[in-house]
């Protein structure tokens, strides 16, 4: 009996060393992990509207996130992009869910409510195969498109081979940024 209690009184010291360890490098990291997915997402904002070449080119949208989120689960953000005065377009930030979890990316519409581009935050995709949506000839099927074109996996876009789940999801998060483009409208 004696024992076991000297074990359980080690085990529980080795727990709280343990714990303050990993609540100490979460501190330490915390602020600098915020930062560069702060970076990722404006990367992905400017890859999506290259017009807009600094950071007080994008304004966030709560308001419009606000209106749409309870019909669109998956959208997380919604940026205007504005070159001096003038808007070029929105960034919507949407999650689909993929193979491996949850694709984070960026899809830019333009004013005449065209995809001007896509790209990816995160995602846990297979590499080299679901991984492969981060290709620019994936991605460029997409361009152009509008709420009235086909945006089907198999039909009007190739899927990457042995990765349909994964390019399903990207061709949802279009539409989805489309829809949600549309909604803003009214």
């Amino acid at each position: 009996m004696k024992d076991i209690i000297k074990l359980g009184a080690i085990l529980t010291i080795i727990c709280i060393i343990a714990a303050a360890s990993l609540s100490f490098t979460y501190a330490l990291t915390e602020k600098r992990i915020e930062r560069q997915k702060k970076l990722e997402e404006l990367r992905a904002f400017r890859e999506v509207l290259p017009s807009i070449k600094s950071s007080k080119g994008f304004k966030e949208r709560k308001d419009l996130l606000k209106k749409v989120q309870k019909k669109f689960k998956d959208v997380q953000k919604i940026v205007e992009g504005f070159l001096g005065n003038k808007r070029v377009g929105f960034a919507v930030q949407v999650a689909p869910r993929g193979y491996g979890g949850p694709i984070t990316m960026v899809v830019g519409i333009d004013n005449k409510g065209r995809v001007a581009g896509i790209g990816l935050v995160s995602h846990k995709e297979t590499p080299g195969l679901g991984g492969e949506i981060e290709t620019s000839g994936f991605q460029r099927q997409f361009k152009k498109k509008s709420e009235n074109d086909p945006i089907e996996v198999n039909k009007d876009i190739d899927a990457i081979s042995g990765a349909t789940r994964s390019s399903k999801a990207v061709a949802n998060g279009v539409k989805e940024a489309l829809e949600v483009y549309l909604k803003m409208q009214d």
